[in-house]
């Protein structure tokens, strides 16, 4: 059975998996690579580092004799893998962290990447703002997205001024390590759509690169790579370079999947619009696959400066059939490439609250005495035993350190209403917890919240049962909890399965049935509904406390 080399360059590692064509992971691997911090907002990584993890961890997987030393200038040739005789490998797929720029000299590995974490272009990206509006032109509103300090293009002005000896004598830019090996190997420039959507680049509308973006950004347009169309789509097949620098065999199709939004979302729920799922960990979001056809991101304008539609000055509302009435901004907004679960492109839209898990440790500390979360769901168990599902009478704000969604404000801060001599400290522990489900449902009002297929869960949050359950009586959606460790590598493999035209019984990991679906209580799930509205209106009475202290 054909198997596809799937690998992960994030944050802090790479990952690799061997992957059959029915979803079963063979072998992993993975290889950690150092981050550069510094007190000015720096974040930056050596993209030689991306090299050698990622040779190491293919060399791990396929069974390699030791890799050579890499050279100071990346990795240095080195005997092909002898992969096991039982393994046939159809593909090198590539998926990574996005938001990056790196600049690809000529020859030669490049030094720097500069990630999207990093803060420094902060007066970069307001000089851009500045000159677009000069030319009638909204950059957020081009872009679809909210830019600021992390805009790739508000890096790209910075580094010309501050070190323009890594911008000289280029062949391009890309912007993440999976489109950086790809150039190393000798494919070309490439980008897939949901990376290029990151950057402040590329035009929502068009889903083409930004010109005059380019241009005020002092970026050369010649120099940004081509754009993939299809959601997993090969880019070339290895050559000399390729086995030189990862050990790959020869002719191996080489396919570049989405960015790891993307892919992870691919690999837990797929790429159809009205796919959803939650992630609740330190932080939340909600991923939200929409529709592409007569949609377009919250704000989205066309490069003559004309907002779409009529609508008040300071309100950009979204296109029809893609946000709804959503404020401005307060989503994430990335493009995603054509596959056969829709006719059109789609769009990958993420609804982020600051604070889930951060919330709920507040609250256990705060009210609980400092439990951990297995004596807190056995207290949230037995308040379940003895009042039954449905809302704690209270409303709770979970935002302590400020908001993304469904209001983007740094300043907010949480609130709880509703406490009278009754309440305990495990109602105000749930309704911390209703409070991150409310405002993760607030998202599922503009995708398809009457969905009755299941609501996937992942990260930490998703181990206690009670919350589950209290998400969804809340969403009024079943849910299921999955273990989203190899999703990016799983999305991955379902888009180059679809790229290289193979049969294949691959499902995402949301499909599965390992996991039992919590389904929402009738009468808890009305109640809820009903005090929707209020839990919205409650944001912009504790936005007002706030201005007042």
């Amino acid at each position: 059975m054909p198997h596809l080399l799937c690998l992960d360059l994030g944050t802090s590692a790479a990952k690799v998996a061997l992957l059959d064509l029915d979803g079963t992971v063979h072998r992993r691997a993975e290889a950690p690579y150092p981050t550069r911090h510094a007190a000015d907002g720096t974040a930056e990584q050596d993209p030689r580092d991306w090299e050698r993890a990622a040779r190491a961890v293919i060399a791990e997987l396929l069974e390699a004799a030791p890799a050579a030393k890499a050279s100071g200038d990346g990795a240095a040739p080195a005997p092909v893998p002898d992969t096991a005789p039982d393994v046939e490998v159809a593909a090198l797929v590539l998926t990574g962290q996005m938001q990056n720029l790196v600049p690809v000299p000529r020859s030669g590995a490049a030094s720097i990447a500069i990630l999207y974490s990093d803060t420094r272009a902060g007066a970069e990206a307001e000089e851009l703002r500045a000159a677009l509006a000069a030319d009638g032109v909204s950059w957020d509103a081009l872009t679809g997205n909210l830019q600021d300090a992390t805009s790739c293009a508000a890096m790209h002005l910075r580094l010309l001024r501050t070190a323009p000896e890594q911008l000289a004598d280029l062949q391009g830019v890309v912007f993440g390590p999976a489109g950086y090996l790809v150039a190393r190997m000798g494919l070309g420039l490439w980008c897939d759509p949901t990376t290029a959507a990151t950057t402040g680049l590329l035009e929502a509308r068009t889903r083409d690169w930004s010109p005059a973006v380019a241009r005020a950004a002092g970026l050369d347009p010649a120099l940004l790579p081509a754009l993939t169309g299809a959601a997993g789509q090969i880019v070339g097949h290895a050559g000399a370079e390729a086995t030189a620098l990862l050990g790959v065999p020869d002719g191996l199709p080489v396919v570049l999947a989405p960015g790891d939004a993307g892919a992870t979302t691919c690999g837990i729920v797929g790429l159809a619009p009205g796919d959803a799922y939650v992630y609740l960990g330190t932080s939340g979001w909600l991923a939200s696959v929409l529709p592409g056809t007569g949609t377009s991101p919250t704000g989205a304008q066309d490069a003559g400066g004309e907002p779409d539609g009529d609508e008040p000055d300071g309100v950009e509302s979204a296109g029809e059939g893609s946000a709804g009435d959503e404020p401005a901004g307060v989503s994430h907004h990335l493009a995603l490439g054509t596959s056969s679960a829709t006719a059109e492109p789609p769009i990958l839209r993420i609804s982020a609250l600051l604070s889930a898990g951060a919330a709920a440790d507040w609250a256990r500390q705060a009210v609980l005495d400092g439990a951990d979360p297995g004596r807190a769901d056995q207290l949230l168990e037995a308040r379940e035993q003895e009042r039954g599902r449905g809302p704690s009478g209270l409303l709770a704000l979970p935002s302590i350190v400020g908001e993304r969604f469904p209001v983007r404000d740094g300043d907010l801060r949480g609130a709880v209403v509703g406490i009278d001599a009754g309440t305990r400290g495990i109602d105000l522990y749930a309704a911390m917890l209703e409070g991150v489900a409310h405002g993760l449902a607030h998202g599922l009002e503009h995708a398809d919240g009457t969905s009755p297929r299941p609501l996937p869960v992942t990260g930490g949050g998703a181990a206690s049962a009670p919350w589950l359950r209290i998400l969804a009586d809340v969403t009024g959606r079943p849910v299921r909890t999955v273990d989203g460790t190899d999703a990016a590598l799983l999305g991955c493999a379902l888009v180059a399965a679809e790229a290289l035209g193979l049969d294949h019984a691959l499902v995402p990991l949301g499909a599965r049935q390992e996991a039992a679906t919590i389904v929402p209580d009738p009468s808890a799930a009305a109640q809820h509904a009903a005090l929707r509205p209020a839990h919205r209106a409650l944001y912009d009475a504790a936005a007002q406390v706030q201005r007042l202290r």
